[in-house]
């Protein structure tokens, strides 16, 4: 696909793409998808070192193997049992997965359950409160393989019957926030300040890096000092502020580098860098290739 913006995994872009080589593994139309076996349809654009952004959000459930996966800059290591809930918009990357990875995913337009669009879940479903991932117990597991399972057999029917999958989405979504408050009562999970306001951190990066690279700008919208903030998120991360805003900008210099047409000196000007030849020894210092060497890698 050519074009001169980055690509954005879409529904529409699934659905139009021949981005699998199985579409028996999974079921799409405009507003919601779901993959049975993610192993088994054999994506095409699927694999370690290529970071691509997620325009809707994802329920997953690891049902064999392990992946190693960043995603928002944070990397989880995940395996059988894991459950989560990607937020929209989300960059997301693969590092590693074994052999037998295989996960089952249910993706829906922000739209397709209206009647609870004002609802918590939803809230929790944009990724605004959901901690990413949660462990499963076995019963935890096998309920909600069921609920899969019972979406999977009713989009086999030969008409789409749209109001039974949105109520057993919005069912399988009200039980996940059950399972995470369950796990809240059950396990120490509380962020510590200096936690929290981590993430809140790391998802001003996310926004904002491609704009604005100085810690000031940060450290205000925290109402914390530059110093403190530069401390605060040493301590927690082991990373200083300027090596997560760098990671921000190079996540994005591999999007538009390896899913759009834009040429090296244009994807410069877009991440807003002073010219190409500082932009080609930001990437080369950061991953040891030039941006030309990376975006004809395949």
């Amino acid at each position: 696909m050519s074009n001169s913006e980055p690509l954005d995994i879409t529904l529409k872009q699934v659905k139009e793409g021949k981005i699998v080589l199985n579409n028996e593994y999974r079921f799409v139309t405009s507003e919601f998808a779901i993959v049975y076996s993610f192993r088994r349809m054999e994506s095409r654009i699927f694999g370690p070192g290529i970071p691509y952004r997620l325009k809707e959000g994802r329920v997953t459930l690891i049902v064999e193997g392990e992946i190693r996966i960043s995603i928002n800059l944070i990397e989880y290591r995940l395996k059988v049992g894991h459950l989560g809930i990607i937020p929209p918009n989300s960059i997301v990357e693969v590092l590693e997965y074994t052999p037998d990875f295989d996960m089952q995913v249910i993706v829906v337009e922000s739209n397709f359950i209206p009647f609870l669009r004002k609802n918590e879940i939803i809230e929790q479903y944009s990724g605004q409160q959901y901690d990413y991932p949660i462990m499963l117990d076995e019963k935890e597991f096998k309920q909600t393989e069921a609920y899969f399972s019972l979406i999977w057999e009713t989009i086999q029917e030969s008409i789409f019957r749209r109001e039974v999958v949105q109520n057993l989405v919005a069912a399988l979504l009200f039980n996940i926030t059950y399972i995470h408050k369950d796990n809240l009562h059950t396990v120490n999970t509380q962020l510590s300040h200096q936690e929290e306001l981590f993430h809140r951190f790391i998802k001003l990066v996310n926004e904002y890096s491609i704009m604005e690279r100085n810690v000031s700008f940060y450290a205000d919208k925290l109402c914390l000092t530059p110093r403190y903030l530069n401390t605060l998120i040493k301590q927690t991360s082991h990373q200083t502020v300027m090596e997560w805003i760098n990671q921000s900008v190079m996540m994005e210099a591999k999007i538009l580098l390896k899913h759009s047409d834009l040429l090296v000196y244009q994807v410069s000007d877009k991440l807003n860098f002073p010219n190409p030849s500082f932009f080609s020894k930001f990437f080369k210092k950061m991953t040891g290739m030039t941006p030309l060497t990376y975006q004809k890698e395949q």
